[in-house]
Parts: structure tokens; sequence; C-alpha cells
């Protein structure tokens, strides 16, 4: 979600920004010839706010680590500096996704509302155990296109490894292709054509996966970014004893543009 999702800019630790969703007629009108315009009360965007999140990942070498020879490694400052990026950004990615809400009162961090909390409006609770079939994507689809005011269906489904095996096997997507110079035999579905769109298969590590209750997204990209009230930096800490220290740290939260443009379904089994 970090590489796929926009970015903007936040201002504050609480961040705030305006959604607008048009409502379908529900019934014919027509205007009498020759009548005057009226005018009913205009309808505002919605403010909608998230709290910005703190994290780091800290970094330490002694000073004998840095002066031997550590094979393959180089320098392990620097070598640990970068690993502490690759770490910083798992942990932003699980936030993203599984953060609960918290104040940030005194001595208390700040948690910002992730994906899973965020989204409220289309939500299914499937019977404990149920198989994710073909029948159930379909399903999505249908509450994602009916869904009131929301007018994009979901381009992104996000599940666990398991589940995008099952919609592999689906009849609709599973043809298979052997390339003939590699005698590879491929079977992958990356993208399903539902009667109301194309949706990309996105596995991923961070969602829930348990017994009973293993869960599924749909997300429509680009209603999702990710704001920055400081993006990653690096900052070398005051030395403490015989060793260099750093961290590298960001503070950034969710924004969902269109949250009823979203919807989870949960309840599927672990494996699929």
């Amino acid at each position: 979600m970090l590489t796929l999702f926009g970015t903007s800019t936040a201002r504050g630790t609480l961040h705030e920004w305006l959604t607008y969703n048009i409502s379908r007629p529900t019934s014919t009108t027509a205007v009498i010839e020759g009548a005057d315009t009226t005018f009913g009360d205009l309808t505002a965007p919605s403010r909608v706010t998230n709290k910005t999140h703190i994290l780091n990942q800290a970094i330490q070498v002694s000073r004998t680590e840095r002066r031997v020879n550590v094979a393959a490694v180089g320098d392990p400052y620097a070598f640990q500096k970068s690993d502490g990026l690759r770490q910083l950004k798992l942990k932003m990615e699980y936030n993203l996704l599984n953060s609960t809400t918290a104040s940030g009162a005194s001595g208390v961090a700040r948690y910002m509302v992730g994906l899973d909390a965020f989204i409220t409006s289309v939500v299914t609770a499937r019977n404990s155990g149920t198989s994710y079939s073909e029948q159930e994507l379909n399903d999505m689809a249908a509450d994602a296109y009916t869904t009131v005011s929301a007018d994009k269906v979901f381009d992104m489904l996000l599940c666990t490894v398991k589940i995008k095996q099952a919609i592999a096997g689906f009849s609709g997507n599973s043809t298979r292709y052997i390339d003939a110079s590699d005698r590879r035999l491929i079977k992958d579905v990356l993208v399903y054509d539902s009667a109301v769109g194309s949706h990309r298969i996105m596995h991923h590590r961070d969602v829930r996966n348990s017994a009973g209750s293993t869960t599924v997204y749909g997300l429509r990209e680009e209603l999702h970014k990710v704001a920055y009230l400081d993006k990653p930096m690096f900052e070398e800490l005051s030395k403490v004893g015989d060793a260099d220290r750093g961290h590298w740290i960001t503070e950034f939260t969710l924004e969902v543009l269109n949250e009823k443009a979203d919807l989870k379904r949960t309840g599927y089994a672990q494996n699929g």
C-alpha cells in the first residue's frame, strides 16, 4: 500500500480532508414549462479526520563492530541503517492496514485509524469458516456497485495468498499457459473481470488470516493516500557509551477519500 497509494501532506497531528458523495436519484422528476427555478439547500462536503502516527526504527552499532572485518557486510552501521529503513516500511505497512485509533493523551502514543477499522459502511460477516468462492467475489462486486453514493467500484482485491490461490482456480479464470521455451506451467490470476469491472488480485502478508476470521478487502486504489507530517528520515542520535546510534523516524496517517467505495468481508476459512 505504501507503494501503490498516492501521497499527500498533513499539516497537523489531527489530519483533516473533505469527502463528497453524490446521491443517485430514486424517482423520476420533471420541470413545468416556463417555471421559475427553485433552489434547495446545497450539500457541503463533509470533513473526515485521522490522527498522525509516529513510528521509528532504532539502530546501534558498537565501535568495535565498526572496526573489525565483517564478512560480506562492509560498514555494519551503513548496513543496519539500510536494513532499518526496510523494517520501518514493514511497520508502516502493517499499521496502515491494522491500526486502531488512540487519542495520544499524556504518556500514550497516538494511533491512526487503519484501513480495516476505517471500512464501516459495507461490511459483511460470513459464517465462520466459509470458503472463498467465485460467487463470493461476484457478490462483493455487486455489493460495491449497489452501495448508496458509491460511484466507483473497487479495482483492487486485497487478500491472503491462500485466497489468491483459490481465485486462481475459478472456472472463469483458470486458463493455463505453457511457455514452450522453458516449459513452465503458469496458473495465476492477476485480474478478475466481474460483471461490474476489473479487479486486480493482490495478496498481502498483513491481512487478518486466522481460522474462521480471514478477511478480504475491496479497495479503489485512487481513493487512498498516505499523508505525511514527516516523511521517513534518518537522524543521528547522541553517542552514549562505546556505540554509534541513530534512528529512522516518520509521522504519517491514512487518508480515505470515500470510505463507502471500500468494502470488506470476514469469516473465511484460513486456507481459502
